[in-house]
């Protein structure tokens, strides 16, 4: 991959432990970096620019669609939320691999902006796991988890998009088969 963007996506169904396995990931892998996303959505407590988020304004934002700054970016729930193409030039120049957690809509754009990018798939083991995990959060109504659910249906219908799927049926093995999947690709 000299002279190309080295980039993986990860994709997954809300409550799936996309997350979890990314902290995981970056624990393990030195070689990773965590891109982070630019958005519109206002900053929440504890939360602190160009660390957890790029926090634009519509106006930033729409400057930065303008200049062609972003690989991707997409409406979410009414906020904008993208990624840099900036922020991917700033990963690989440390001689670090981009690791960019998105959904199915976002991984998309950038396998058709970036075809050689890595992307990879977490699936739950079933749809009933999921809403157990999700009703284990206790953060979500029913009503929010039957909508992650039918979204969850939704983003699964596209997994052939991906180089690779993973069935999280645990943090440990969903990790070690990442790692497997990037090590190989990566030649580390």
């Amino acid at each position: 991959m000299k002279n190309k963007k080295k980039l993986i996506v990860i994709s997954g169904p809300s409550g799936v432990g996309k997350g979890v396995v990314i902290k995981q990931l970056l624990q393990d892998l030195s070689c990773l970096e965590l891109a982070v996303s630019a958005t519109t959505r206002p900053i929440r407590s504890g939360e602190v620019n160009k660390k957890d988020y790029y926090f634009l304004t519509n106006i930033a934002f729409d400057e930065a669609i303008t200049n062609d700054s972003f690989i991707e970016y997409c409406d979410v729930h009414g906020n904008r939320y993208g990624t840099l193409k900036e922020e991917v030039e700033r990963i690989n120049s440390n001689d670090k691999i981009g690791l960019v957690e998105i959904d199915t809509q976002g991984a998309k754009k950038i396998k058709t902006s970036f075809p050689e990018i890595l992307s990879i798939f977490i699936a739950p083991p079933t749809l009933n796991d999921l809403r157990v995990r999700l009703e284990q959060r206790q953060t979500e109504s029913s009503e929010e988890i039957q909508r992650r659910v039918t979204n969850a249906e939704e983003e699964l219908k596209k997994i052939q998009d991906y180089d690779f799927v993973v069935i999280n049926d645990t943090i440990q093995n969903s990790r070690n088969e990442i790692i497997s999947i990037i090590t190989k690709t990566f030649n580390l």
